[in-house]
Order: C-alpha cells, then sequence, then structure tokens
C-alpha cells in the first residue's frame, strides 16, 4: 500500500476507535506497540531505531502496514485495550526527525525508506501511528545490526500478522518468491518484461537460472514443491552449448531451439508437467463436501478465510475463475492449485483435490479456532 492508501486507512481506522471503539485484529497490516522500550538511552533516533527497525523492513518488504503506538495488546487473549503514552513516550515521538530515520535506513540497507509519523488523541489519551509504505524492491541489511535484531543478508517479510524471516529455510524462501512473483505490481513486470520478456506470461516455476560462473542451476522441485539447486559443469567454450544458446538468443534466432508453442528454453529446463489435466473438484464442491461433514454453516467467503488460515492462499478475497495471478501458494499444490482448462481462450480455474476436504473439516470442526479464523463462532446448522 502507498502512504496515501495508509493515510486513508487509518482515518477510517481512528474514526471506528473514537466512535465504536472498534480495533482491527493484529494482521499483516496492523500492529500494536504499547509504549517505546528506551533500553536505558535518552537519544531519540537510536530509542526509535530499536523499537521499529526491524518492524519497517518488514513491513516494507511486505504490503506496507500502519503500528498503532499506546495500545496494549494481550498475548494471551488478543484483547486490545487504548492505555495511551506517558510523557516520557509523548516527548521522545516528538523529537523524531524522519529525515533522519531515511538516514539511517540508507547505513542499514543502503534503501529509501517511505514512512510517516503522526499523533492522534482518543479522548484524554494521547497516541502515535506510524505508517510504512510497501517497497516495490525487497530491503536486505547489509551489514549486522544487533542493537536492531538485524542480520547481515536476512530477508525480512510481514506474514501471518507477524515478522517472517524469508531465508531461514529454503521453504520459506520459495514461499516468499512465490509471493512476489505473484504480486505483479507495476514495476516487478516491467524489470522482468525486459529481462525475460515471457516472464509475464509463465509460471516462475518453470524457469531455470543458471549461473555460468559459480557452475550452479537454480529452479522449482515439482516433487518437494521447493527452490533448490545443484551443481553442474558447464562448458562455456564458444562452441560449448551455453555459448551457443546464448548466441541464438542475441541473434534473435531463438525460434530456431524452440518446441512448437514457442517457449524454447523453459520447455526445456522448466517443471515436466504431464500435459493431462489433475484430477480436482470445484470450491463450490469443496464447500458442498464440507458441509455434509461437520454440524456447522458457513459461506463461501468463510470458506476463502479458512483456505487463507490455513496457508494455501495469499489473499481470502481471491478469484476462483480467470484470477488476475494465481493465488495458490505452490507448497500446498496437493491440496489446491490453478488449472488451466483451455489454453486457447486463456481461461483458469482454482481447483482443488479430494484431500482439501479433510484438511478444511479439521479447520472448522475445531471450535477453539473460530475466533481465529473468523472472528466468531460459526453458526450450527438447523
Amino acid at each position: 500500500m502507498t502512504l496515501h492508501e495508509l493515510k486513508e486507512q487509518i482515518s477510517v481506522t481512528i474514526e471506528n476507535l473514537k466512535s465504536y471503539g472498534i480495533f482491527p485484529k493484529e494482521n499483516n497490516l496492523y500492529d500494536y506497540k504499547t509504549e517505546l522500550n528506551f533500553y536505558g538511552s535518552k537519544d531519540w533516533l537510536e530509542v526509535f531505531t530499536r523499537n521499529f527497525a526491524k518492524d519497517i523492513i518488514s513491513f516494507s518488504n511486505g504490503d506496507g502496514g500502519i503500528i498503532l503506538i499506546g495500545i496494549n495488546e494481550n498475548r494471551s487473549t488478543g484483547e486490545l485495550t487504548d492505555v495511551g503514552l506517558n510523557k516520557e513516550n509523548l516527548e521522545l515521538l516528538n523529537k523524531v526527525d524522519l529525515n533522519q530515520i531515511l538516514q539511517k535506513f540508507q547505513k542499514i540497507a543502503k534503501v529509501d525508506v517511505s514512512i510517516d509519523l503522526q499523533s492522534f488523541q482518543l479522548g484524554t489519551r494521547k497516541f502515535y501511528y506510524l505508517l510504512i509504505e510497501k517497497l516495490n524492491q525487497v530491503i536486505i541489511p547489509i551489514n549486522e545490526f544487533l542493537n536492531y535484531n538485524i542480520k547481515k543478508g536476512e530477508v525480512i517479510y510481514r506474514a501471518s500478522g507477524k515478522n517472517q524471516i524469508a531465508n531461514l529455510t529454503t521453504q520459506g524462501f520459495n514461499q516468499f518468491l512465490h509471493i512476489k512473483a505473484n504480486e505483479k505490481n507495476k514495476e516487478f513486470m516491467e524489470i522482468w518484461s525486459k529481462l525475460l520478456p515471457e516472464m509475464v506470461d509463465i509460471n516462475p516455476r518453470e524457469i531455470l537460472l543458471i549461473n555460468p560462473k559459480t557452475n550452479k542451476i537454480y529452479g522449482f522441485n515439482g516433487k518437494e514443491n521447493i527452490l533448490s539447486s545443484s551443481e553442474i559443469e558447464i562448458d562455456q567454450t564458444n562452441n560449448g552449448v551455453f555459448n551457443i544458446i546464448l548466441k541464438a538468443i542475441s541473434a534473435g534466432e531463438i525460434g530456431k531451439i524452440s518446441d512448437i508453442e514457442g517457449k524454447p528454453l523453459y520447455k526445456i529446463v522448466g517443471e515436466l508437467k504431464s500435459s493431462a489435466p489433475r484430477e480436482h473438484i470445484s470450491i463450490s464442491t469443496l464447500r458442498t463436501e464440507t458441509l455434509k461433514k461437520t454440524k456447522f454453516n458457513f459461506s463461501n467467503l468463510q470458506l476463502k478465510v479458512v483456505l487463507k488460515y490455513l496457508g494455501w492462499v495469499i489473499d481470502s478475497g481471491f478469484q476462483v475463475s480467470n484470477p488476475p495471478s494465481d493465488p495458490t501458494i505452490a507448497m500446498f499444490s496437493e491440496f489446491i492449485w490453478l488449472e488451466n482448462f483451455d489454453k486457447i481462450k486463456n481461461f483458469h480455474k482454482v481447483v482443488c483435490s479430494e484431500k482439501a476436504i479433510n484438511e478444511v473439516l479439521k479447520a472448522i470442526n475445531n471450535v477453539d479456532l473460530h475466533e481465529d479464523i473468523f472472528g466468531r463462532r460459526l453458526a450450527i446448522k438447523a
């Protein structure tokens, strides 16, 4: 989200707080902080950076975010209380110079972040909010900053309502790459359309990356649903296959090493797939079959919320037929995926395997999860 969009969002949030006492739940957009931790320092820049540096990187690498300062969250119950900020907190936050914060991030990651810090009031209590704009590049710390709980090379982003490290595990990095590839924002697509024009039209899982300098090859492992690498010997002589391909590309003769579908390298080096579609059921059938086996009633929208809770899709508001980008998470392709039904008419649809029924059923039948998933307990069928 841009700063403009975040300002509109926080305006509505504050109005709801004032009029109805409604707090948005902590999620990928919202976070709460009761007060600042001063860490024994009186330097406002050091205190602010230690409190918010990791959050700023995380939200910037995610979809942007809002941090409300002065609101206490009970970690065990999730209850939120607008306690307000004391004099010491207010005095320090009032000293914050955003230009100096930007200079600080130049040292941390050599990047310009876009943030805004403003105060607001509920009754006699005073608060602050911090807006963090989504960046179109990934922020990666260039050095260790242990005081700020930041390590060199960490890819920190916001997911499942908390800060995650994408490159801690191969599985996590694969999920982060999948999210970024599916964003398809203008800047992302412009970069890739110049480097690999056909990237726009194909699944990122079908792309193979070759690094001849290190003799390594990187690609999608369809069997284990992870991004993996292997060492290979690349013949880099003039007559070697690697240079023959590069020369063909630069000469505009790529079609001469293409198959009939016109995607030469991707079909050769990408994930091998059967042309026959997998057995599947529709999203509506998933709901119908699950309803038969549970005592609870739920709508199609609530089913999508369950799929998001399980981590199978990027957003609960996804479009089932002809979505603009693949909303499914690759690592859960045994349960859900985007099936192409008609290549010529470009008709594709989100579908599920029968195995998805039992997984959804487990979540819906677990009453203890209802508040987390739906914000309330589901009604029992009449």
